[in-house]
């Protein structure tokens, strides 16, 4: 009797227990229900951060609007010019910055989001009347640029590469770059891609095929502070990223893509406006011929007008596609720039690896040999030929870029008419010559060594075409056959020249340096010499 009421008074009190925990956890605050102020910095960086008619608009607002109704912030814009508010981020006066792009110098003042919202580069643009192809048409220009921007500062290290010169003006924003350029104030105005694509809409201004400086773009937070904010975004972006209907692929969709009716370019409205108004015009005129000649002479004026009708509509169709054709290109290298840039993130996790930082470099010295193919392209008139010896020489000038005090001390000789090469010819000799020249300028002068490397392309008999390539430097060690080697370079130099080529490859190897011979027949040429 005893032991049932006992029994009975343990199942009343465990129950009185559980029912009293039940109520405190209903009535204690959900960490959700915490709100927090967050102060944000908000600049004119459309599509990714604006302000329209009083209200922050853009990519990086909407994740914002979805992160404080999830993490429970209360968040206050807080307007500027990008280089006041990346200020008032490092002082700590405002809590979050959007849009800001990671580098080791910004890495000592502020901490970075896990996960890259947008991959952007800087891209150059100029007045419509003054045309910049390459690089080297910039050579004693006036450029403009937004002070504090790390593509400003891109810019300057991208000239430098090539040893061009340029005076920089500094702006407080990028409309007031491009009002400079539209009205001739300097040459050029540098810009972030995704703003200048918009601020071409407002201003007179032309973008060139000139990149720069691919960058990933998060949020930012002042160093050691407001690491609650950075662990909240990390915690509700990285499943966004994985899901189609997310509120960020939404948002990327609305924000990063044109929509289709903003890519028809307003001249070819124009056309059509003027295409409508010229057919109305001449059947008024054939109706009053039909008056006043014979019916012969008006079946004869109507075919006439027809024929015209069908060749202006050929030439639009062949325009259109032509500047498909040049976006594509333009796509094609801002792609390869953007598999760089994700090389060199990934290269933060293999800090002091001398093995990966060397694989990487050599894989992105083939990258860019097939990135200067298509840049040449959107500079030149003829959309399926580059100019060779063009390419030949600024891929030299490339690869030397890597090699520090080795480079002043070489000389590279370039023997090439300049004549056109078609795409599918200049992509594997490019790289066949990156490959060449990434091994010069690595191994065949040590020391303090000088040098000189020469490249030449020849035509010769039978159709055939023959590139010669020299170095004299220390030549390879003796009983090394390239043909057997294991090595990548090598295995590609043949693999390209026999397999894709359809040419021959051979080494002729002495004690005075390297000398090897590519021949290719002339149909793999196009409009070679």
């Amino acid at each position: 009797m005893h032991d049932s009421l006992r029994t009975a008074f343990a199942k009343r009190k465990q129950t009185l227990r559980a029912g009293f925990l039940a109520v405190c956890i209903a009535a204690a605050p959900s960490a959700a229900a915490v709100s927090r102020d967050v102060s944000i910095g908000v600049f004119p960086a459309a599509p990714l951060v604006s302000v329209r008619n009083g209200e922050p608009v853009g990519l990086f607002i909407d994740l914002i609007s979805s992160f404080s109704a999830e993490l429970g912030w209360k968040p206050r814009y807080v307007q500027g010019t990008w280089k006041d508010l990346l200020e008032k981020l490092e002082k700590g006066e405002i809590d979050l910055l959007p849009a800001v792009s990671y580098t080791p110098d910004r890495l000592k003042v502020f901490d970075f989001s896990k996960d890259p919202v947008y991959i952007d580069s800087g891209v150059l643009f100029t007045h419509p009347n003054r045309p910049i192809r390459t690089i080297f048409d910039l050579s004693g220009s006036t450029v403009a640029g937004v002070a504090g921007s790390v593509f400003t500062t891109g810019f300057v290290d991208y000239i430098h590469s090539f040893g061009i010169r340029c005076e920089i003006r500094y702006f407080e924003d990028n409309p007031a770059v491009m009002r400079a350029v539209e009205n001739g104030t300097v040459e050029a105005g540098i810009c972030i891609y995704s703003l200048g694509l918009e601020l071409a809409k407002q201003y007179k201004v032309s973008i060139t095929p000139i990149s720069f400086s691919p960058l990933a773009l998060g949020f930012a937070v002042p160093k050691n502070k407001n690491g609650d904010l950075l662990d909240g975004i990390n915690r509700v972006m990285s499943p966004m990223l994985k899901d189609p209907d997310s509120v960020y692929s939404k948002a990327f969709l609305k924000w990063g893509i044109i929509p289709a009716q903003e890519r028809l370019p307003g001249w070819v409205r124009w056309a059509a406006f003027a295409v409508i108004g010229s057919c109305a015009m001449l059947a008024a005129w054939i109706l009053a011929l039909r008056v006043q000649v014979r019916k012969r002479t008006v079946s004869l004026k109507q075919e006439i007008a027809i024929r015209r009708d069908a060749e202006n509509a050929a030439k639009r169709s062949l325009d259109e596609k032509e500047l498909m054709l040049q976006e594509l290109y333009h796509r094609t290298r801002n792609s390869l720039q953007t598999i760089q840039a994700l090389i060199q993130l990934q290269l933060g996790s293999h800090r002091g690896d001398a093995g990966v930082q060397e694989m990487a470099e050599k894989l992105n010295s083939r990258i860019q040999a097939i990135s200067l193919v298509h840049q040449l392209l959107i500079a030149s008139q003829n959309l399926s030929n580059i100019p060779i010896r063009s390419y030949v020489e600024e891929l030299a000038q490339y690869v030397k870029t890597f090699f520090g005090s080795v480079s002043e001390r070489v000389t590279v000789d370039v023997d090439i008419d300049e004549n056109a090469l078609i795409i599918d010819t200049a992509v594997p000799l490019g790289l066949i010559l990156n490959e060449l020249l990434t091994n010069s300028f690595a191994h065949a002068f040590p020391g303090k060594r000088t040098g000189r490397i020469s490249i030449a392309l020849s035509a010769m008999d039978g159709n055939r075409y023959r590139l010669e390539y020299r170095d004299d430097g220390v030549g390879l060690p003796s009983g090394f056959d390239p043909k057997t080697s294991d090595t990548l370079g090598f295995s590609l130099i043949y693999g390209i020249a026999e397999q894709q080529m359809r040419g021959s490859a051979r080494f002729l190897l002495g004690e005075d340096g390297i000398r090897c011979e590519i021949e290719f027949p002339a149909q793999r040429a196009g409009r070679l010499l």
